[in-house]
């Protein structure tokens, strides 16, 4: 799963990586350490506006949720699992029209031998800033006519290396390399272009820090 994401990169830092600018009057760009769980508004490029980066809330509320489930629903769709994308009421039309890329500088995630956790930060090469996956909405206010638009991020079955880190869930965020970034946010891609796309990125990209000491049977590779 990808609860808990790093945001170290200003908005010049994310112009130089994406090719594009943060919208005006959107606010700064978050830093450090954020939780999905408090609904932040993180960068996020769509493929409507591929040169435009927006602050959007973090938990995908669907355009057809009632006033009643839209904060449930906020907490339910922080992540949108790859395997049922085409299947689930809150993604099946965002996986076809309304994909996204979520900016992000690392991503933490827990390993657990008994009631032992390690902390990890997870980057990739360079720890530049890089994109995860997203599916984004649109929701209306009824009663007031706020539009908040929001998004999820996608996950996948984890590579080695996450397998042996999220060890209880052996789950990972899509991630992409450049090329796959213009890909995914490609608006003409047919199922099985998008479903091509779901795989899990590649370990020897990644880099694993611990965030505590890591007692032996905790490794990595022990």
């Amino acid at each position: 799963m990808c609860y808990h994401t790093q945001q170290r990169s200003d908005a010049a830092r994310l112009k130089a990586r994406f090719q594009a600018q943060l919208a005006g009057n959107g606010g700064a760009v978050p830093q450090g350490p954020q939780s999905g769980f408090d609904h932040p508004r993180l960068p996020v490029i769509t493929a409507e506006e591929p040169n435009v980066i927006r602050l959007v809330e973090w938990g995908l509320i669907p355009a057809w949720a009632s006033a009643e489930r839209a904060a449930a629903l906020a907490n339910q769709t922080l992540n949108a699992r790859a395997e049922s994308l085409f299947d689930k009421p809150s993604f099946r039309q965002g996986i076809l029209s309304r994909r996204c890329l979520v900016l992000v500088d690392g991503f933490f995630e827990w390993q657990h031998v008994g009631a032992h956790k390690t902390k990890y930060l997870l980057t990739v090469e360079g720890e530049g800033p890089f994109a995860l996956a997203g599916l984004w909405d649109e929701w209306r206010e009824a009663s007031t006519g706020h539009v908040r638009r929001t998004f999820s991020i996608v996950t996948t079955e984890a590579n080695p290396l996450m397998a042996r880190i999220h060890n209880t869930k052996r789950r990972m965020p899509l991630m992409f390399t450049q090329e796959g970034e213009t890909a995914w946010l490609t608006p003409t891609l047919t199922p099985a272009q998008i479903k091509a796309l779901l795989v899990p990125f590649s370990e020897s990209r990644m880099r694993a820090q611990p965030l505590a000491a890591v007692p032996p049977q905790l490794g990595l590779f022990g």
